[in-house]
């Protein structure tokens, strides 16, 4: 019953958004024909017309809603029609002061999207902050929890850019969102780090395709807790900035940033907890003195040199570098610098293992491998990698790609027992005989495996707390029956259960589904 009552309503509401939006048209073209040309005829469902009650004196029914239902209606239109409704009679004059969440364009504010035309001058950037700052101050009085904003500027709207974003910081405004127009290549949108101070409430800020500056008069923010950089030029000492002056920031996202070749996340009361830096460029080097820091992750196409001074607190890393060997890293400087690691989760090229010097990662919980383009090399050799991780839990190991080159020998593996191992997962299983080893050598050396689950199509990492599985061909019949025949009844630990499967049963799965489902199985073996 409720869940047909929400969806009734939420009927309900766009049907009326409907209707307003077309009794909005035609009072506006009453008092300004042409505004509003019109493409072609607007019809109502001949269901909608019927559920619309009628009464002999044309009543406004609309009108009879209370403010609140009313200004539900209008929260659901766009900025631009919720300005509008202010036209349609005097009860309604104020009431799109009370939307909280505002959307504006440069379209929304000159009718128009300057920067497609060739015509198109700077002056208009002028225009663009004149229209902004009489919108905000025909909200004058009224709070506006969240705004975003996608503008065109350049240096000579500077300062109404920065009297608006006082504007903003007077309506309490708690998440800011600002892009710079992608059509705009003559203008260029700079966010200075002193406006910060300027927003006293503002606890999320994402800045996307605009320019973020360093400021000696920086001012204090203590409410700012979240801060997204995407397609942002950063200039030397802005980051520096940020931090210094946002002492309450807890989560910072970089992602296909321009930076300066060193990065500095430093401070004796740096309270970020999570930091995560995706396809920058220009970066070489990156230091980190943060006594609060939790969770790094670090995704790029060239590897840097990361300088871990201080962070007592981390325990959670994820690292991937486009097309390089980084397991020699992993398992040397980084075991080094991070031995008290909980959970570690990089992708490397799979070529090398062998080579690399092991050192002891004492206190991990938890370890995620992504190997791709992999050669035919001896899995076994990540054995004295688990060797290196003696609490370690949960391995999920994800074989993409292709298998490639001569199968690299290695002497057998004498079984070293593993006492806290409870859950093994193989993605991107193909069957091959140095995989059926590796997998044997789990069974046979984990004595509390709890779960272990061996899947045909590999689990890949997205981003922060985001997995998905990338569907490849099932299995043939004949590999299918093979991989169940020699795994079956292996575990040494009588609690563990063996799950055999192409596609599994879950959410993560974005792929099409499998064309060949008589080749999938799924076992439980005890």
């Amino acid at each position: 019953m409720i869940y047909a009552h929400v969806v009734l309503s939420l009927a309900t509401i766009a049907v009326f958004a409907i209707l307003i939006k077309i009794r909005l048209r035609s009072r506006i073209n009453y008092y300004f024909p042409g505004l509003f040309p019109c493409k072609k005829p607007v019809f109502l469902p001949i269901a909608v017309l019927n559920h619309v009650p009628c009464t002999e004196k044309n009543e406004d029914l609309i009108s009879q809603l209370s403010d609140d239902i009313l200004i539900l209606i209008i929260s659901r239109l766009s900025t631009r029609d919720a300005t509008r409704t202010s036209l349609l009679a005097r009860r309604w004059r104020n009431l799109y002061r009370y939307v909280t969440e505002i959307e504006l364009s440069c379209y929304d504010l000159l009718e128009r999207a300057p920067g497609i035309s060739r015509s198109f001058r700077p002056k208009s950037s002028d225009s663009v902050m004149n229209a902004l700052d009489s919108f905000l101050r025909l909200r004058s009085g009224s709070k506006i929890p969240s705004f975003r904003l996608t503008a065109c500027s350049n240096k000579s709207a500077t300062d109404r850019f920065e009297q608006c974003i006082s504007i903003l910081g007077r309506m309490d405004v708690e998440s800011f969102f600002l892009e710079g127009c992608r059509h705009s290549y003559l203008l260029d949108l700079s966010f200075s780090c002193h406006l910060f101070s300027k927003m006293p409430l503002l606890k999320k800020i994402e800045l996307s395709n605009c320019y973020l500056q360093s400021s000696l008069r920086s001012q204090c923010n203590n409410s700012i807790q979240n801060l997204v950089l995407m397609d942002v030029s950063v200039s030397p000492g802005a980051i520096e900035s940020v931090l210094s002056n946002c002492l309450k920031l807890h989560s910072l996202m970089m992602t296909g940033c321009a930076c300066p070749s060193k990065l500095s996340f430093c401070g004796p009361h740096l309270e970020l907890k999570s930091l995560y830096i995706m396809e920058c460029e220009g970066v070489k080097e990156i230091e980190f003195y943060a006594s609060n820091l939790v969770i790094f992750e670090f995704t790029n196409p060239v590897q840097v040199d990361f300088i871990f001074d201080h962070v007592p607190q981390l325990q959670s890393t994820y690292i991937y570098i486009f097309e390089k060997n980084i397991f020699p890293y992993v398992c040397g400087k980084l075991a080094v610098d991070l031995p008290d690691l909980k959970s570690l989760n990089f992708a490397t090229r799979g070529d090398n293992f062998q080579e690399s010097r092991i050192n002891m990662f004492g206190n991990l919980r938890r370890l995620y491998i992504n190997v791709y383009s992999l050669p035919k090399i001896h899995l076994l050799w990540l054995t004295s990698f688990l060797h290196s991780c003696p609490l370690l839990q949960e391995f999920h190991l994800t074989m993409n790609i292709c298998v490639h080159g001569p199968l690299v020998e290695k002497e057998k593996q004498a079984v070293v027992f593993h006492s806290e191992l409870k859950k093994m997962e193989i993605g991107g299983f193909r069957g091959t005989e140095y995989e059926m080893e590796f997998a044997l050598y789990i069974l046979k050396s984990a004595i509390s495996l709890e779960i272990m689950n061996i899947n045909r199509c590999p689990k890949v990492y997205s981003g922060p707390d985001n997995w998905r599985w990338e569907y490849v061909h099932s299995w043939s019949e004949n590999t299918r029956a093979r991989i169940q025949t020699e795994l079956q009844g292996q575990a040494v630990s009588k609690t563990a259960q063996l799950t055999v499967q192409h596609e599994p049963d879950d959410p993560l799965h974005s792929g099409p589904s499998c064309s060949l489902c008589d080749a999938c199985c799924v076992q439980r073996l005890i």
